[in-house]
Order: structure tokens, then C-alpha cells, then sequence
């Protein structure tokens, strides 16, 4: 969030911001984001909220490559240490 502003962690102005000036800061960048996609028709607003890559723009959300979803991933294992019990 630091670089939409301009900003380094060392500058005394972002050392004296304080948890609740992060929340607000994000709250509005995503009211701000809200605003933004409003605006959109629906077919502009589903483009923009597809996954892309910042390179070169190719989609990698669902449907290409394995998006977010982690293959290792055993759903049994993680509810069972969850319960507490050992794995």
C-alpha cells in the first residue's frame, strides 16, 4: 500500500501512521476500486476482475493452469490438525 503513495517505511510520516490509518487507507482504495468497476459495463467489469498477469496481461485465473488452487493441498490432513489431532 506504501507505494501508492510515494511512500517509504523509513519516512517519518508512514513510522507515525498507526493500525487504524492502514485499515482506513485500504478501506478507501477499496471503495475507490468499487467505484472504478461501477463505472464498467459488464463485459469491461468481467475483464477486470479476471486474474492477469502484470507482465504480459495472459489470463491465469481459473480455467488456465492451476490458478489458486494448490495441488498438494490435502483438505483431510489440514481438518485433522485442525481437530488438533497429530498428522
Amino acid at each position: 500500500m506504501l507505494s501508492r503513495f510515494g511512500a517509504l517505511p523509513t519516512e517519518r510520516r508512514v513510522k507515525e501512521m498507526k493500525g487504524r490509518d492502514y485499515l482506513w487507507c485500504l478501506a478507501n482504495e477499496l471503495v475507490d476500486r468499487e467505484q472504478e468497476l461501477e463505472r464498467l459495463c459488464p463485459a469491461c467489469r468481467a475483464r477486470a476482475l479476471e486474474e492477469r498477469c502484470p507482465g504480459c496481461g495472459r489470463r491465469t485465473g481459473e480455467g488456465e493452469g492451476e490458478g489458486m488452487v494448490n495441488p498438494a493441498f490435502d483438505p483431510a490432513r489440514f481438518q485433522a490438525l485442525k481437530e488438533g489431532q497429530g498428522g
